[in-house]
This record gives structure tokens, C-alpha cells and sequence, in this order.
């Protein structure tokens, strides 16, 4: 049985190609290129565009709410925010990104700022997200997100 694994084991290290650091490094930049976008049409409050940033069958976990689905998070979450927000404020500093075996798969954690009006609520937080991404033909997708957030505590004097 163990050499049965062993081989298993080597027949997907062989089956993953090979892939050069500098090969790691471009797709990881364009990883942090393809989040700035994200964060434009964010502010922008473009939801087609950031419809072409999300996997159809996404799943976000933010605070103790899951959304299951773009359309979900679409029309439960996301649009009602954006359409309610004023004076957006929106971006992620601190990215990491890490490409996993086979570059059609990758992790970004980043940390996120949020500054908006919503009727008499000043929103402004800021948090942390890791964002699972799929590579396909379209570019990369979010397939899955997770975030977490506070209100951001005032700078002590």
C-alpha cells in the first residue's frame, strides 16, 4: 500500500509542470495587477465590469454572511451596498499573492480600506481578505472570498 502511494505521489509531482520562478513571479505580478483593476471598478461601482472578476459559483464569507453564487452575491450583498454607498472610498494595500503548483491557481491575502456614507452611516473600516483564484480562459477569477473587518480605530496622538 505505501509504495502504491509513493507512487501516486511522484506520478503528480512529474504530472505538474515545471514552472521557473520568474514564471511564478510575472503571474503573481499580474495577480497584483488584475486586483488593481478590481479595486477600480469597485470604486467605479461598475458591477458588470466586477461581474468579469468573479467565478459564476463563487462563495464569499464576510463577517457571519455567505453569499453562494455572483448572482447571489450580486444582487443580495454587493449591488445593494455599492448602489447605497457615497463618497467610496476603496483599495488593498499589502497584497500577497502565492501561485500554486501548476500556475492555474493562487491565494491573495491583503489587507482592505473601506470609506463610504450610506445614508446617515459613515462607514470606515478596514480588514483583511484572502481570495482564492481559478486561472481560466477568461483570466483569473474569484472563486472564493473571505473577509473580515472592524471600524478603524483612530490614530492614538
Amino acid at each position: 500500500m505505501r509504495s502504491l502511494l509513493a507512487a501516486a505521489a511522484i506520478a503528480l509531482v512529474l504530472a505538474c509542470p515545471a514552472r521557473s520562478a520568474a514564471q511564478t513571479a510575472a503571474d503573481a505580478a499580474s495577480v497584483e495587477a488584475w486586483l488593481k483593476g478590481y479595486d477600480a471598478a469597485f470604486m467605479a461601482k461598475d458591477l458588470a465590469k466586477l461581474a468579469t472578476f468573479y467565478h459564476p459559483d463563487v462563495t464569499i464569507y464576510e463577517g457571519t454572511g455567505i453569499n453562494n453564487g455572483w448572482a447571489d452575491y450580486r444582487d443580495r450583498h454587493l449591488g445593494p451596498e455599492l448602489k447605497a454607498f457615497e463618497n467610496l472610498q476603496f483599495g488593498h494595500t499589502e497584497t500577497k499573492v502565492t501561485m500554486m503548483p501548476g500556475g492555474e491557481s493562487a491565494y491573495a491575502t491583503s489587507r482592505y480600506t473601506i470609506k463610504a456614507k450610506m445614508g446617515e452611516r459613515e462607514l470606515d473600516s478596514e480588514g483583511l481578505e484572502t481570495l482564492v483564484l481559478v486561472k481560466t480562459a477568461d483570466g483569473w477569477k474569484i472563486r472564493h472570498s473571505h473577509t473580515s473587518s472592524r471600524a478603524r480605530r483612530p490614530n492614538p496622538q
